[in-house]
């Protein structure tokens, strides 16, 4: 009796062992791996395949009464987040759900998605997730709180479907290093403000100068002197906005002065004295100097040189300049615009050719339409050497992409040289007969 059933166990493990050697060829899904694909996968139907029948009906309902299928909006996400290459993986085990680098950021910005806990009771599994920011290998503040979410997955006709969302916060109000951080972020992004306005009005005083043959001595004056679109923004591409015309913007007080027509002396102090801000100050050379006193008059005389332009405050417009020495050539200050914003309805009078996008067999399929809108960066030579999605159907994306990316446009001048140009792009899909 003890050999039969010494022997029977023996079978038993080698079947064991034998069904674990071939594998499932078709394992069933985790609740964590249909949330993955839910937000991250190829198929035409990743984001549907993961609701209860009840959203996908109202999502559709919704998409046929605004003229736009509201599940489109849902996966524009997961369009921009593969777009970044090597830099995005998602992983179905361990502590972490997902991880994302733009390596164009040029900061080493740093996205990770951990998982806090995975909790499967029968049909249910609820996931949540902790968001992580760095930035060149420190947490980034950006956003003044730690949030968490927690997916509810339920199991229905045997497919893992989202039936809720959870989202919390957790603010450490009484934390020194979180407060520093947050401190020393907001103290950052006044301070790019503050270069981005001078360079702005660097630009603005050289503009006025090839016009006028002399540099304007108010900042009204600048205002005055630019011929604007409806957005404010003119022809050399600088924006000279009400605030800033009346010496006002981000917490400092700008200033013209020790102006005669031919030179001039720029400044900006901080508004509060205590900020802890550095004031800066600039002339018709282009330089930018700073002091830490925060006191226009010592940076006038004594400060110390701002190498470059830091990275642009959010919201700040795209243009990027460079003002030359005075006297770097006979006909005065010249400014060297590296990247002018331009409209998409100018951009489109430039275009002189236009490879037509194919519509995908899929889209109609599902007889999708509509517009596609990307930022694209058109080089001194008319090329297309950046194009980012901004807004339109997953269906639709790739294939407005890989046309425009083909386009060729007219180099657009400035000054009499070719300068790169940051615009948008729309392509339309209709189907035919409708």
């Amino acid at each position: 009796m003890r050999r039969l059933s010494v022997v029977a166990a023996f079978l038993l493990l080698a079947s064991l062992l034998k069904a674990q050697s071939a594998g499932d060829p078709n394992p069933p899904q985790t609740a964590r791996q249909a949330l993955i694909e839910m937000f991250f996968g190829s198929a035409a139907n990743h984001l549907e395949k993961h609701l209860p029948d009840a959203t996908r009906k109202t999502l559709h309902r919704m998409g046929s009464a605004s003229g736009q299928d509201a599940l489109a909006e849902f996966s524009m996400f997961s369009m921009r987040a593969k777009a970044m290459g090597p830099g995005f993986q998602t992983f179905d085990t361990g502590p972490t759900l997902l991880t994302a680098e733009d390596p164009r950021s040029g900061d080493g910005q740093r996205v990770e998605i951990t998982v806090e806990r995975d909790d499967l009771v029968g049909d249910e599994d609820q996931i949540e997730l902790a968001l992580h920011m760095t930035r060149n290998g420190k947490d980034d503040t950006t956003l003044p709180f730690v949030p968490r979410f927690t997916f509810i997955m339920k199991m229905e006709s045997e497919v893992w479907r989202l039936n809720e969302i959870s989202v919390t916060v957790r603010v450490p109000l009484a934390d020194p290093d979180f407060l520093n951080r947050i401190e020393d972020q907001e103290r950052t992004q006044n301070e790019q403000t503050v270069q981005w306005s001078l360079r702005t009005i660097q630009s603005a005083e050289t503009s006025y100068h090839a016009t006028n043959g002399s540099f304007a001595c108010s900042l009204s004056a600048l205002k005055r002197a630019g011929k604007g679109n409806d957005d404010g923004e003119n022809v050399a591409g600088y924006v000279i906005t009400d605030d800033l015309a009346r010496g006002k913007r981000g917490g400092y007080i700008f200033a013209i002065s020790g102006c005669d027509g031919s030179g001039y002396k720029l400044v900006a102090e901080p508004a509060a004295p205590d900020s802890g801000l550095r004031a800066f100050c600039s002339d018709e050379s282009g330089a930018v100097r700073a002091s830490a006193d925060g006191k226009a008059t010592t940076c006038l005389s004594n400060g110390e040189k701002v190498e470059g332009l830091t990275r642009l405050a959010v919201g700040q417009p795209a243009t990027n300049v460079q003002v030359s020495p005075a006297g770097a050539s006979s006909a005065g200050p010249q400014i060297a615009a590296q990247r002018i914003r331009v409209s998409a309805g100018v951009s489109q009078g430039l275009c002189t050719s236009k490879v037509p996008p194919v519509y995908p067999e899929d889209a109609k399929t599902a007889r999708v339409q509509g517009q596609v809108v990307m930022r694209a960066i058109i080089s001194k030579t008319g090329d297309v050497s950046s194009l980012q999605l901004v807004s339109g159907h997953p269906l639709l994306a790739q294939a407005a992409m890989d046309a425009v990316k083909q386009w060729k446009y007219k180099p657009y001048m400035l000054n009499g040289n070719p300068v790169e140009v940051d615009t948008r792009v729309i392509v339309n899909f209709a189907l035919a007969g409708r």
